[in-house]
């Protein structure tokens, strides 16, 4: 167990505090953090396999594989390099430190070896307790691992053999509580790439999520008239969800559908958020089904209209800004005519 700490005003490292011996957890200690893991795992909408990318001997899968291999006496002073590892990505001052804990088991009927980390943030808090004939409340500090699991990160590195060897091959395991199945990226990068050495894995279902999520804030901040940005909203909904090809690029979109003065911006603006553009990818809307399902426009703050996006294709519904005096107004300004080719059925 190693404390890293958050960094001051210098850019330098503030070095880490180092274990020097292993933890002794009594069973009711041991079975509690045992559960702390599983239930962070379970939670599947908070964690996610990623792609190990870096694999040298210096990296935490390079160390992971000597702890595996370590007696328990060199165990601490091998897993200070995970602590360095950590104190050197967390590069922003507003990273705050926290308890660091490194702990190797096996998994599965086949029992394979597996490394975890821990970094989990301190907090303060009060605790009630019989001391004698009295209950005393007492205020603790620098308490850690409590079920708000917004107060730590955690990565399993598990091998892919029983026995390992230098050619075993590992997967890796993070939970984050900003993770969602949305949108994944919104996870501590600091973590699981600078630390861990992790990348996102290149899987269908998360690169059609962030490409429909990117191209919507891209039309939002860089497409000023307002009819444009409607007409680029409903061809998105068509390009990701009515295509059915099995592959798509972003040049497609873009060259389908964008003005020609906004495709390089569009290029750039992905480059910018990591996304690939320069290959296909798969289509797999697994992920998206709830979201592409209705269509909602807003008009100011308190009317919304929703309605599913094979409507507005078909021309059931049709959205029309007009100027207000079109539409028996009398004034100059722009009003919106809704016409639904469908009587009332129900009214909520």
């Amino acid at each position: 167990m190693h404390e890293v700490f958050q960094r001051k005003d210098s850019p330098k490292i503030v070095p880490p505090s180092y274990g020097k011996e292993l933890e002794t957890l009594d069973a009711k200690a041991l079975s509690h953090f045992g559960r702390r893991i599983t239930d962070a795992f379970s939670a599947q909408s908070k964690s996610i396999e990623m792609q190990i990318v870096k694999t040298d001997d210096a990296s935490v899968i390079g160390v992971a594989r000597r702890l595996v291999l370590a007696a328990d006496n060199d165990f601490p002073t091998i897993s200070n390099h995970v602590a360095d590892a950590l104190a050197d990505a967390q590069k922003s001052r507003g990273i705050p430190g926290g308890m660091l804990l490194v702990f190797d088991g096996k998994v599965g009927s086949d029992e394979k070896p597996f490394v975890g980390v821990i970094k989990a943030e301190m907090q303060s808090g009060f605790q009630r307790r019989q001391d004698m004939a009295k209950v005393v409340t007492e205020f603790l500090e620098n308490i850690f691992l409590t079920p708000a699991t917004r107060l730590y990160k955690l990565s399993l590195f598990i091998s892919g053999d029983e026995i390992v060897t230098n050619d075993t091959q590992w997967r890796c395991f993070v939970f984050d509580s900003n993770i969602t199945s949305a949108r994944p990226e919104n996870a501590a990068v600091y973590f699981y790439d600078g630390f861990l050495g992790c990348t996102f894995p290149e899987n269908g279902k998360y690169e059609t999520a962030k490409f429909f999520d990117l191209t919507k804030e891209f039309v939002r901040s860089s497409v000023k008239d307002r009819d444009l940005r409607r007409d680029l909203s409903d061809a998105l909904f068509a390009f990701v969800k009515v295509d059915q090809t099995p592959t798509f690029t972003s040049q497609q979109f873009g060259e389908t559908y964008l003005p020609p003065e906004l495709r390089d911006p569009f290029n750039k603006f992905l480059e910018s958020k990591k996304f690939p553009t320069n290959r296909a990818v798969v289509r797999d809307l697994s992920e998206m089904s709830g979201r592409l399902r209705r269509r909602k426009y807003k008009f100011g703050p308190d009317i919304e209209f929703s309605v599913s996006p094979d409507a507005i294709r078909d021309g059931t519904a049709t959205i029309e800004d007009l100027p207000a005096e079109d539409l028996a107004g009398g004034e100059a300004r722009i009003w919106t005519r809704i016409t639904i080719r469908r009587p009332v059925t129900e009214q909520l």
